[in-house]
């Protein structure tokens, strides 16, 4: 069977992950989703920091642990927690991630279970990586619900979060995921059965095999709006991110004086080109429009999309994740 190289981003906080490992068979695998009682799981309670969903998960029936929730990237397990829970590990490559030190990229050697309240996806393959330079930047950084960097200002906060995992595209895929950002909870519902009666904007998503895009509108002050391609991502802090070959082709950075720095930290710790940070005219997705939004413009890296469109934004709607149908559905909250 042939070897399939598989490439994991991971945009968590200001994380960017990128794993480079070899996995026979390629990346669908059948899962076994149950629910404890009909076709879902309602009110699974969440919490917000830093624009970041945090839940408990648990894996093969173990204590509840910290995950992020993250459309940005494949559901990963920290390495310590992993070897706790005595599962079997091999090791098949390395991750390329921002920060000076590559980190070795384990896999299970069975499926796993994933559970949360209410419902479990089983027969799950295993991602390992050591998540303690994220735990690092989780701790070192307040993002307000904006996405500008206000650590500077709450010197007294001193952050204790645990990363224990990410619950990633495998979760998105098997079931109709609603994020109710203003309740903390998150509503799980088998896809086939799933029926929206809403007036949110439905926005046409285009799944790849790990990312979802959509597109957008982005204008810079007093230009014509620019037509975007955009990760959309529930593991980023910031209203939006903006690729730096899509930032100098259509120059739609800021003035200087308009614009602060942003450090960007991963999987090995802190990236040497920082990040800067300024507002644009608008972003707009459907009909819906975000005038001035905070945007961090990325200095370095090599993407083939646009940007991204991050926490900051996702929190001030109801979002609703049917990857069955191809779209994402936002309600304003009131």
């Amino acid at each position: 069977m042939k070897d399939v190289r598989i490439r994991s981003i991971l945009i968590s906080y200001f994380f960017f992950l990128f794993i480079q490992l070899a996995v026979a068979g390629g990346t669908t695998l059948a899962a076994d989703a149950r629910f404890s009682s009909g076709n879902s799981a309602l009110a699974i309670p969440f919490e917000i920091e830093d624009n970041l969903i945090y839940l408990n998960v648990s894996v093969n029936n173990s204590k509840p642990l910290s995950f992020i929730l993250d459309t940005g990237a494949y559901t990963l397990v920290d390495l310590s927690r992993a070897r706790e829970l005595a599962i079997d590990l091999k090791l098949t490559g390395k991750s390329d991630g921002i920060g000076d030190e590559q980190q070795d990229v384990f896999t299970g050697t069975r499926k796993v279970a994933f559970g949360l309240p209410g419902v479990t996806l089983s027969d799950q393959r295993l991602l390992a990586v050591t998540l303690e330079k994220v735990e690092e930047c989780v701790n070192l950084f307040v993002v307000d619900a904006t996405g500008r960097d206000i650590s500077g200002s709450s010197p007294s906060i001193a952050r204790t979060r645990k990363v224990d995992g990410i619950l990633g595209k495998e979760f998105f895929s098997n079931f109709v995921v609603e994020i109710d950002y203003a309740a903390r909870v998150l509503n799980v519902y088998e896809p086939r059965s799933y029926k929206y009666s809403g007036r949110g904007e439905k926005l046409p998503l285009e799944i790849e095999p790990q990312h979802i895009f959509v597109s957008g509108q982005i204008s810079g002050e007093g230009q014509p709006p620019i037509h975007g391609r955009f990760m959309v991502d529930t593991g980023s802090s910031m209203v939006a991110t903006l690729t730096k070959r899509f930032t100098d082709d259509h120059k739609l950075l800021p003035p200087r004086d308009q614009l602060s720095t942003l450090p960007v930290c991963g999987l090995a710790g802190m990236m040497t080109t920082k990040s800067l940070v300024g507002n644009v005219g608008a972003l707009q997705l459907g009909t819906l429009k975000f005038i001035t939004p905070v945007v961090e413009f990325r200095q370095a890296g090599d993407y083939d999309f646009d940007g991204y469109i991050g926490g900051a934004l996702l929190r001030r709607h109801k979002v609703i994740f049917d990857y069955s149908r191809g779209v994402m559905i936002l309600e304003p909250v009131s």
